[in-house]
């Protein structure tokens, strides 16, 4: 018996596909018997140096600002605000300048003015002129570049008149100038400085009087990089 059952091994051993040696390679999953590649199992490959797992983003393009809207906040800001335009508007040849209507002061009054752009600025381009006084990181208003909005406070330019209003339109058209790109390296403290950040009234006063003189060569490129030329 024992001798009949190793004859019956070795004659299994032999036939086709009986055979202990190693398994043949898989073929891929996306090849076909024709050489070609399966369809169903593309993917599109990603851009060069992005990441597969990375989600792709939608950036929209941000246009220069070549229009401005100077919005009182309290009605004892509207007179104010609406006399600073004509001086704007020619100081910024070719940008536009508007009075928007006027917003109610807040029945709570932020904390900074920071929080009052945040809450009152609804368009880039926005310059709220705010009648009393809101603390400021600077002493004389505040500029958000990311909403591309500024603010002036009335309470830190001294008693209404004309000196205030002076005051007034020079901060606008500093916030104007931030926001559009003009430079500001404040050299000695004397020319070229961003208004709002003066450390006093007879400062700002001081600057004011003082023009950059790099403003309009300036200037001239931004109108034009903005096609405004």
């Amino acid at each position: 018996m024992r001798s009949s059952a190793g004859l019956l091994a070795v004659a299994l051993a032999a036939l086709p596909g009986c055979s202990r040696g190693p398994d043949p390679a898989p073929r891929p999953a996306a090849a076909r018997r024709d050489g070609g590649s399966d369809p169903s199992a593309r993917m599109e490959a990603p851009p060069h140096g992005v990441d597969a797992g990375t989600p792709r983003t939608v950036r929209a393009e941000i246009k220069p600002l070549t229009r401005f809207q100077i919005v009182p906040v309290g009605e004892a800001a509207v007179e104010p605000a609406g006399a600073t335009l004509e001086a704007l508007r020619a100081r910024y040849v070719a940008y536009g300048f508007d009075l928007g209507a006027v917003l109610p002061l807040p029945a709570v009054r932020p904390a900074d003015c920071a929080g009052l752009l945040t809450s009152r600025v609804a368009a880039r381009g926005t310059l709220l002129v705010v009648a009393g006084t809101v603390p400021c990181a600077t002493p004389f208003g505040a500029v958000n570049a990311v909403l591309g909005a500024g603010m002036v406070p009335l309470g830190p330019l001294g008693p209404p008149g004309p000196v205030a209003g002076r005051r007034l339109t020079a901060l606008l058209a500093s916030l104007v100038g931030e926001l559009i790109g003009l430079s500001t390296p404040c050299t000695d403290g004397r020319a070229c400085c961003a208004l709002r950040k003066a450390p006093d009234l007879r400062t700002l006063d001081a600057q004011a009087a003082a023009p950059c003189p790099a403003h309009a060569s300036e200037l001239d490129r931004i109108r034009e990089a903005a096609g405004m030329q």
